[in-house]
């Protein structure tokens, strides 16, 4: 499978270059949506557009058998590319640093190379829309959330994604068992206070910004004393805004953070802790404070089974030293939607070149080897390929 990958480098990487230049945010996919499309109906592959907003699916059905899921997101970042790429991004403001082209790319090359296999069953390709947030979606949903409550995933006995890591050298791949990705939950604290001038009557007022710094030193206390040190969380406060003058006491400061964790069990706990911080610090000072606490993407959680599977595939397409244990990484990833309506494996694949370049995702440096995406294409298509042989022996 990777001498097939090899041979269309040059076809992988023009798509890839192609979509780099032109890069859209989520749901505003529509130019990358038809690039897509182009390249099933070259593929002769029935498609449906317009899924989750931009989002395409397209199935390679050979016989009867189970149905396997590959899939790419396609959106970009709202960031200024700095690379001085030939190819770099021809759109003010946005880019591809977070390398969804290159998921999109090696998703059409998986195809072109299992156009020509030997499998029974159905492999569904889904080009997803809006991986980096919800943007303006009507009920707050990213596209892998609406793409699954679109029923994408239904028949599929399993599913598998990669993410492209430019700070792991190319030919190496993380596939771990359990938790890949951290749940990434948003935090907003509204801190009430009453104004007073901060010269004369300060006992008058309640000081929203002497609550608010106390706020941001307790909230530590949540990962440092409520969570095990054999577990992992991150309370990270981003922002912090209020007060008006000098020589007021503020009414009212508005913090906003992260809240990241691995299980589902930890995620309930650090949730209500912060809550009853803020409530109990609120009722100290005598005033109230708001804190609402918005759920973003869940752990993304690796099928053991279907993991096996895909360890066994990265051996074979790219040598058994290819493989990394890595620990969980605490960014989030709305892979994590799917893999909780169907097994699933999310893969890290190094697209570190000989270069070393240090700048990692969402940098507006990031630079990919390239040479990594043929064999991204091949080890989707090979697992995909072993994922429809595993699962045809349980039917």
């Amino acid at each position: 499978m990777r001498a097939q990958a090899e041979a269309l480098r040059d076809d992988i990487v023009a798509i890839r270059r192609d979509i780099h230049q032109h890069p859209e945010l989520g749901y505003r996919e529509t130019r990358t949506a038809q690039r897509v499309i182009a390249q099933l109906v070259a593929l002769g592959l029935p498609y449906r557009g317009g899924i989750a907003g931009t989002g395409v699916v397209a199935e390679l059905k050979k016989g009867e058998g189970p149905t396997v899921i590959i899939r790419a997101d396609m959106d970009a970042l709202p960031i200024q590319e700095d690379t001085d790429l030939p190819y770099a991004s021809t759109t003010p403001g946005v880019m591809h640093a977070c390398g969804h082209d290159t998921h999109v790319a090696m998703g059409l090359g998986a195809a072109r190379l299992l156009l020509d296999a030997d499998f029974a069953g159905t492999v569904r390709f889904v080009f997803q829309p809006a991986e980096e947030g919800c943007y303006n979606d009507p009920n707050g949903w990213s596209g892998g959330q609406r793409m699954v409550k679109e029923g994408v995933h239904v028949g599929a006995s399993a599913a598998i994604a990669l993410h492209q890591v430019p700070v792991i050298p190319t030919g190496r791949i993380s596939i771990r068992d359990g938790a890949v990705m951290a749940a990434s939950d948003e935090v907003e604290i509204i801190v009430h206070g009453r104004a007073a001038h901060a010269g004369v009557s300060p006992q008058a007022g309640i000081d929203a910004i002497v609550i608010a710094a106390q706020l941001v030193t307790t909230l530590q206390t949540v990962v440092a004393r409520n969570v095990g040190p054999t577990d992992t969380a991150v309370v990270s406060i981003g922002t912090i805004q209020g007060g008006s003058a000098t020589n007021i006491v503020a009414e009212s400061v508005r913090l906003t953070g992260t809240i990241r964790t691995l299980n589902m069990d930890t995620r309930a706990h650090v949730h209500a802790r912060i809550a009853a911080i803020c409530e109990h610090t609120a009722a100290m000072h005598g005033t109230t404070i708001d804190c609402r606490i918005a759920n973003g993407y869940p752990v993304t959680m690796n099928d053991a089974g279907v993991s096996a599977v895909a360890r066994d595939a990265a051996r074979r397409v790219l040598g058994d030293g290819a493989l990394l244990d890595l620990p969980p990484l605490m960014g989030g990833e709305d892979f994590s939607f799917t893999a909780q309506a169907v097994p699933s494996c999310f893969a890290l694949l190094g697209t570190q070149g000989a270069e070393r370049s240090p700048y990692s995702l969402h940098s507006p440096k990031m630079i990919v080897d390239e040479a990594a995406l043929p064999l991204g294409a091949a080890w989707l298509a090979q697992t995909a390929l072993d994922l429809l042989a595993h699962f045809a022996t349980q039917r």
